[in-house]
């Protein structure tokens, strides 16, 4: 029976593959590359049999992918029964310090003050564990973020350390100088002192939250002069990414740089690569290095446990885990087409988080 279920979830996933890189191509994304995403990972196999209620809280965009992870884990373990209530993101930490939840699901980064709050009242953090990684180019999935310039902007890469000195005033990863115009990144002739122009989300998004904890290092304290974007509406009432206005705004500027996603591309920018070092390899943009997480502006999701410090995770939470890092988990991830799922090193490291 578990042969068969596994069977089944393998052959739904390689249809699943083939209508991810459609979807993407749909929403006006280059075509994902054919990629095995599951082929390195194993099954899940119990270590012990497992019952009781498990009481999930999180994030609404993931109802379908939530309720294929319970009914796949209740095949294996029909003792288990699941109370799943997904509020929202914002809602979710509060129902695990609250004790009205066992495992959370927030489809961001978490928020520093969500993590102090559970401090505060635990004594000590909660455990977080990734269970996917944030989507490549769909609306509302925790996209990666890309940096771009105008296209007539002959510059081919930066390390993050120039690219929160452009940023960032703190400059927390070590940059000596704030950058201010293009000769500083290498650009020679009629760029040598043309200035850089700053675009960017809103500092209250997620996108933009997302891009100063990982490139900023947390740092509160933007570049004064960057100009930055919310999201609009159509006359319908539809809503207008702001990265749509981010990149209109860096078509028009030649000496303009924004953040932004593949989905709200233009003629006018071409997307830049990163390099985590400088004088590192530069990493490009592509659906692929965003899987592998090579690309360093790669989001995640993550669940959250309460775990004291050197104690065993409750016997159906552990296992209920060890399922969604397993290829039966990420299979699930793959057939829901928004997210992407974690690769094999990803998987190694976080199951490791699981040992007391």
């Amino acid at each position: 029976m578990k042969m068969n279920v596994l069977v089944a979830a393998a052959a739904a996933a390689i249809i699943a593959l083939a209508g991810m890189a459609a979807s993407v191509h749909a929403a006006g994304a280059p075509p994902a590359p054919h990629v095995d995403l599951l082929g390195e990972l194993t099954p899940y196999h119990a270590a012990q049999h497992v019952g009781g209620t498990i009481r999930v809280w999180g994030n609404p965009y993931i109802p379908g992918l939530v309720k294929d992870w319970e009914d796949g884990f209740r095949r294996l373990h029909p003792d288990v029964t699941f109370q799943t209530t997904l509020k929202g993101t914002e809602a979710a930490m509060a129902g695990l310090y609250g004790g009205i939840a066992d495992i959370v699901f927030i489809g961001r980064e978490p928020y520093a003050p969500e993590l102090q709050a559970f401090e505060e009242w635990f004594g000590y953090p909660p455990l977080g564990v990734k269970i996917t990684s944030g989507s490549y180019a769909t609306q509302h999935k925790t996209f990666a973020l890309m940096v771009y310039v105008n296209k007539d902007n002959p510059l081919a890469g930066m390390s993050l350390s120039q690219l929160d000195a452009i940023y960032g005033v703190e400059r927390r990863r070590g940059a000596p100088a704030p950058i201010t115009e293009w000769g500083q990144l290498g650009l020679r002739g009629a760029w040598t002192h043309r200035p850089i122009h700053v675009y960017g989300y809103n500092f209250e998004t997620g996108m933009a939250g997302f891009f100063r904890l990982t490139v900023m290092k947390d740092s509160l304290r933007w570049n004064p002069a960057l100009k930055d974007f919310d999201n609009g509406h159509t006359p319908q009432g539809e809503v207008i990414n702001a990265g749509t206005y981010i990149l209109d705004a860096v078509a028009r500027d030649p000496d303009g740089i924004g953040f932004a996603n593949v989905l709200f591309e233009n003629d006018g920018v071409r997307k830049i690569a990163l390099s985590e070092d400088n004088g590192g390899p530069l990493v490009e943009p592509t659906f692929e290095n965003a899987w592998r997480r090579a690309w360093p502006l790669t989001r995640y999701s993550t669940a959250f446990v309460n775990r004291p410090p050197g104690q065993p995770l409750e016997p159906n939470l552990r296992e209920f885990l060890d399922y969604i890092l397993s290829r039966d988990g990420m299979a699930a991830v793959v057939r829901d087409q928004a997210f992407l799922p974690l690769n094999a090193e990803t998987i190694r490291a976080e199951r490791r988080l699981l040992e007391p």
